[in-house]
């Protein structure tokens, strides 16, 4: 009897948790985060859903454009984003409706929901609902589905692609693999590399139809893809990165602006150092406490035999061939965004196994500490979970404070109309203006040799403002 009074309860808890993460996510962006695109990756995925919005794939080049370089945002000709289409097409729903921070806690919800599915199929519903908790609460997953980073949406389409192989893995039935393979398709559009590895991952199947099948679900997909690079960038192997290079360097110099993917970075100590911080910074504030050595009891946990075991050998496979992959990356200290964000795919196997995985370590600590302890110490590590998410969200709202600080200060001046020449180390963080530079209001990139008076005869009847960085920016009108 006591347990048929839990049943229905048990029920009750994933959609709670649901509803419960996604205000969470929704109101840190809004809030805390004042629906802002803090980094220069951020704002360039806003800035093609502006363009999608208005349905069109890039915009005229304006006038002066050497003096409105903006990060990662191709200026030549023409104006658009230098990445993939995914998340921009997701984020211009957002952006038609008027509420384009809404986009991504709703990703969020989307990818937990599919975690959800996956893990009750597999384990069952007490561990499907750990799962949902340890994903959702994972601070890095928590702050990535609140801002406008293309992580949430990739691991959204992947955890798709999970659940539908976890469905093939248990039926046997071969119409989920193409389904499975349009959701990695729709993540190549988004985050090529991490689509491409989630595939090499399911090489641990060991089923050549398994991955036709896939591929075959992810070829038109991919069709898009190389559709758009041709329409973007003029060749279907041309991409953003190489358009854009020639701007990050002249920037950031050529050191920062080397290739995201390079052999080189396997022989430099420097970038390997930073991987291990990565890694380290993944097991530590970044995730639930102790989730991920829950998740390898986990994996030792589902053995030969166990409906899991396919799946387990999926989840262990998307771990390491990301870790692989972290090797030849560029990682440099200077990120605006989380450090392990490149590893987001792999909250997808700590969540799946963490459960299995509790079953385990509490054994083991039942036998130490009892069974009030045990309990106090896995409350303890969600509590945590949540301080800890409040604290990365808190900092990065101090962060938005100083780097939305120009725009603050330009509105509380009253200023509605001109040219803000702004004076910083690197202008084109703020040189923000849209995809259409039809704003009142123009911020410049200017280069810092050049001087109030060649601005002005640059934008002639205009007024200029100089803008200077600092805790506090000053706003003063020149001329």
């Amino acid at each position: 009897m006591r347990r048929c009074r839990r049943l229905p309860r048990l029920r009750l808890v994933p959609p709670a948790l649901f509803v419960l993460f996604g205000t969470i996510y929704a109101v840190i962006a809004r809030v805390a985060l004042r629906a802002f695109p803090f980094s220069g990756d951020e704002y360039s995925y806003f800035l093609q859903a502006e363009l999608f919005a208005r349905g069109v794939l890039k915009a005229p080049a304006p006038p002066n454009a050497d003096l409105l370089r903006v990060d990662h945002v191709v200026i030549d000709s023409w104006v658009r984003s230098k990445y993939p289409p995914g998340t921009s097409a997701l984020l211009a729903l957002g952006v038609k409706a008027g509420a384009a921070w809404l986009v991504t806690p709703l990703e969020g919800v989307v990818t937990l929901v599919f975690v959800w599915l996956a893990a009750r199929a597999l384990l069952g519903a007490r561990h499907a609902i750990l799962a949902v908790l340890v994903m959702g609460i994972s601070p890095l997953f928590a702050l990535e589905a609140a801002t406008f980073f293309s992580h949430t949406a990739t691991t959204m389409w992947l955890a798709a692609a999970f659940a539908a192989v976890t469905a093939w893995s248990l039926s046997r039935r071969a119409a989920w693999l193409p389904l499975a393979g349009f959701a990695i398709g729709c993540a190549f559009l988004t985050r090529p590399l991490d689509a491409l590895m989630f595939a090499a991952a399911l090489i641990a199947l060991r089923s050549w139809r398994v991955l036709v099948l896939t591929g075959a679900g992810a070829l038109p997909l991919l069709g898009v893809h190389f559709a758009y690079q041709a329409a973007q960038w003029g060749s279907p192997l041309r991409d953003g990165y190489t358009a854009y290079e020639p701007t990050f360097t002249a920037i950031y110099g050529a050191e920062t602006a080397e290739p995201p993917l390079s052999l080189l970075r396997m022989v430099n100590p420097l970038q390997q150092w930073f991987h291990v911080d990565i890694c380290a910074s993944f097991v530590g504030p970044w995730t639930l406490p102790g989730a991920v050595l829950l998740a390898v009891f986990g994996a030792v946990a589902v053995g030969v035999g166990h409906r899991a075991r396919e799946m387990r050998n999926v989840a262990v496979a998307i771990v390491v061939v990301a870790l692989v992959a972290l090797v030849p990356t560029v990682s440099s200290t200077g990120d605006d965004g989380p450090r392990p964000r490149y590893l987001s795919t792999s909250l997808l196997t700590v969540a799946l196994l963490a459960g299995p995985g509790w079953d385990s370590a509490r054994e083991l600590l039942r036998q130490r500490l009892g069974d009030r302890w045990t309990r106090t110490l896995g409350i303890v590590a969600i509590v945590f979970a949540f301080v800890q998410t409040g604290a990365v969200a808190i900092d990065r709202a101090r962060a938005i404070e100083v780097r939305g600080g120009l725009y603050e200060v330009v509105r509380a001046q009253g200023i509605a109309a001109g040219v803000v020449l702004v004076r910083a180390r690197w202008p084109t963080r703020y040189a923000r203006n849209g995809p259409f530079f039809d704003r009142p209001v123009l911020y410049l990139s200017a280069p810092p040799e050049m001087t109030v008076d060649q601005v002005a005869k640059r934008f002639p009847g205009r007024a200029i403002y100089e803008a200077t960085e600092g805790e506090l920016w000053r706003v003063e009108r020149r001329l």
